[in-house]
C-alpha cells in the first residue's frame, strides 16, 4: 500500500463497499483509473493524475461516505446551492436521507430564503440566513434529525487529524458510533463536537 493512506481501516470503517471484493492494490487501482476518465472528461484530453498521497485524498474518492463542502459555495437565487447540497447528503446517506420535491425559493436576491421537501413521510421546511455566498450550516442540523429517524448513522463534522482539514471547507463523514471511534483511535481522526 501507498505510504500515508490507512485504507484497510477506512474500508473497516465502511469506506468503498461497492469494491469489497477487491484487494486493496485493485482497488486503488480502480480509483486511480476512475480519476483517469474523471480528468479526462474535464481536460479533454488523456491526463495521468497523480497517486494519491493521503488519507484526506483518498476518503474524498467515496463520495457515498465522505463529502469534502465548500462552505463559500456562490449562494444565491439562480445558482440553488441547497438543493444541490440535499442531493449530495442524499447520495452520501446510504438510502437513509431520500429528500423529494425539494424546492429552493427566494424572495429578493438577499432572501427571506426557504428551503423545503419531503422527508420520511414529513414535510421539512427551514429558513437558511442569507450570508452572502456562504452556505448557512443549519442544513447540516436538518439532515442528520431526518437521518436520526431511520438509523444509528449520522454524518459527522470531522477534522481530520490533528485538525489539519478545518478551514473554509467542512468535511462530513456518514458514520455509526463505532466506526467514528475507529477512525479516532487508528487514525487520529478529531470530530468536535456540535
Amino acid at each position: 500500500m501507498q505510504m500515508g493512506l490507512n485504507l484497510t481501516n477506512l474500508r473497516k470503517t465502511g469506506f468503498f463497499k461497492e469494491y469489497e471484493s477487491l484487494s486493496e492494490k485493485e482497488l486503488l487501482n480502480a480509483l486511480h483509473e476512475n480519476r483517469r476518465k474523471e480528468y479526462a472528461k474535464i481536460f479533454e484530453y488523456d491526463y495521468e493524475p497523480e497517486k494519491l498521497r493521503d488519507d484526506h485524498e483518498l476518503a474524498v474518492q467515496d463520495s457515498k461516505k465522505f463529502l469534502d463542502i465548500d462552505l463559500e459555495a456562490d449562494v444565491r437565487a439562480e445558482n440553488q446551492v441547497y438543493i444541490y447540497l440535499l442531493e449530495d447528503f442524499a447520495k452520501a446517506s446510504d438510502g437513509h436521507f431520500s429528500p423529494i420535491g425539494i424546492e429552493e425559493t427566494w424572495e429578493s436576491d438577499e432572501g427571506p430564503i426557504q428551503v423545503s421537501f419531503t422527508s420520511n413521510g414529513s414535510d421539512i421546511t427551514f429558513k437558511p440566513e442569507y450570508m452572502d455566498d456562504w452556505i448557512d450550516g443549519k442544513v447540516f442540523d436538518v439532515i442528520n434529525a431526518e437521518m436520526q429517524k431511520v438509523t444509528s448513522e449520522r454524518f459527522y463534522l470531522c477534522a481530520g487529524p490533528n485538525e489539519e482539514w478545518f478551514g473554509q471547507n467542512v468535511i462530513y463523514v456518514r458514520l455509526t458510533e463505532n466506526e467514528k471511534k475507529l477512525l479516532e483511535e487508528k487514525l487520529d481522526w478529531k470530530f468536535p463536537q456540535e
